[in-house]
């Protein structure tokens, strides 16, 4: 994508200016020439047209070896970012030998590449001044005999001379400027596609006045599949959670619970059913009026290269020192942060690298509840961090949530025993659904999940 913006770039700046420049330079020197010698100016062109035919098709040899050869370097790149971002897992398996291999087996690869790339750099540069030698020793011979037979003056042979060499650089820059033509014509018609690519939502029924107020939400037989598979993720999914309230959501590994959350803020379509909010159809809500109203942490939460703080405040404009540092309070993250040599100035590094796994999703949960949304969707965020933290954490958010509506995903029931209403998917379907007791009394999935886990638990203990 860079490369074809840059080459569309290069049309629009040096592609035109160029072109300009070296139109200009040629009808001037080729009229002057003609005006000395007709005769003399055809032969003299000979060899500078052969230039710019050169230029053109030796040019996208270039731009095909450099493209491969930078391809080349961005493996030697990404080689090296991730074996620095993995260091620890390397060592532990013990091949730094290969992954050195590796690297030697890309820089090689790069360097075999940029001789390739030399080789036709050094053979253009020489034939194009072979081509001017050429064109200087035509002028040499057929203008001397024309000076000698008198049909040429000194003082013509040196203009025409001089308009000679003038010609040499806008002949190499003719077949530079119809390669950019080219390759940015090609990297338009991509950029284009993408351009006119039809958005993956629909928004064009949504009404720009509607706002969610209260966030009820409502799903009504709700199936959903990805384009690439013919499976369905999720089938006829139904439940209705009032504004307000918390729904828990457990399940199996890919039973379907994060694509359900996805379906609410709508980043991906329903196959067939409805969901409503606020008993409203949510395809009348923009996307943006939506999605404003829901905070929502992914499994994987995604930190900036930046602050500490500038990552709790993000998507927040107005957000005071002392409203970040309450809701780190709140994710039990202010005691920890305090210990940062910067404290809440500390950089964290790409994507968070310099923290642990439970600090990152505590800030990403302390960023969602500072954009006071009505909706929170927590999807497994506390998966990091050990049961105590995990139950501290929840009954902090226990009353903040109290007025809002929540969606939390969790493998750790413990996290949802205060949810009004829990429901366990099994395979995209909904095959049970309650509270915390009247689930534990079914004697059924849940029931059995419970068990295990409060085993586990107390093995632990005993630890």
């Amino acid at each position: 994508f860079n490369s074809d913006v840059d080459a569309v770039r290069m049309i629009f700046g040096p592609a035109i200016m160029y072109s300009v420049q070296t139109i200009f330079i040629i009808i001037f020197s080729i009229t002057l020439m003609l005006q000395i010698d007709w005769q003399l100016t055809l032969w003299s062109l000979i060899p500078l047209a052969l230039i710019t035919i050169e230029v053109r098709f030796i040019g996208p040899k270039i731009h095909d070896r450099s493209k491969i050869g930078q391809e080349l370097l961005a493996d030697i790149s990404v080689h090296a970012q991730e074996n620095f971002a993995n260091a620890p897992v390397v060592k532990a398996f013990v091949i730094e030998d290969a992954e050195i291999d590796r690297m030697h087996r890309h820089s090689h690869n790069y360097f075999l590449q940029s001789l390739r790339i030399a080789r036709v750099r050094a053979i253009a540069t020489s034939s194009f001044g072979l081509f001017g030698d050429l064109a200087l020793v035509t002028l040499l011979l057929l203008g001397g005999m024309r000076i000698i037979t008198g049909d040429l003056s000194l003082g013509e042979f040196a203009t025409f001379n001089g308009c000679q060499l003038l010609l040499i650089w806008p002949m190499i820059a003719l077949g530079w400027v119809i390669n950019l033509f080219h390759r940015g014509a090609a990297s338009a018609k991509r950029l284009q596609d993408i351009l006119d690519a039809t958005p993956t939502v629909d928004d064009s029924r949504s009404d720009p006045e509607m706002t969610v107020e209260r966030g009820e939400i409502r799903f009504d037989q709700v199936s959903f599949r990805y384009p690439e598979s013919n499976d369905s993720v999720l089938q006829q999914i139904s439940f209705d959670l009032p504004g307000g309230k918390t729904l828990g959501i457990v399940g199996a590994t890919a039973s379907g619970k994060t694509t359900l959350l996805n379906l609410i803020p709508r980043l991906a379509p329903i196959a067939s059913g409805s969901i409503f909010i606020d008993q409203v159809p949510v395809e009348q809500f923009s996307l943006d009026a939506l999605r404003s109203s829901i905070a929502m942490v992914p499994q994987e939460p995604f930190l900036f290269s930046a602050t500490i703080a500038d990552n709790i405040s993000f998507g927040v404009d107005d957000a005071s020192m002392d409203d970040i540092i309450s809701v780190s309070r709140l994710v039990k993250m202010d005691d920890e942060i305090n210990k940062f040599p910067s404290r809440y100035d500390q950089r964290v590094g790409e994507r968070g690298v310099t923290l642990s796994g439970g600090q990152k999703q505590r800030i990403a949960i302390a960023r969602a509840i500072l954009q006071r949304p009505l909706i929170l969707i927590l999807d497994d965020v506390l998966s990091a961090v050990d049961s105590e933290t995990e139950t501290t954490i929840l009954e902090g958010l226990k009353d903040w949530t109290k007025n809002l509506t929540a969606l939390i995903v969790t493998h750790r029931l413990s996290a949802i025993t205060h949810a009004d209403e829990i429901i366990v998917l099994d395979e995209g379907r909904i095959i049970e659904r309650g509270d915390h007791e009247s689930l534990r009394r079914m004697k059924g999935r849940y029931h059995k999940m419970w068990r295990r886990q409060t085993v586990e638990s107390e093995l632990e203990d005993l630890e």
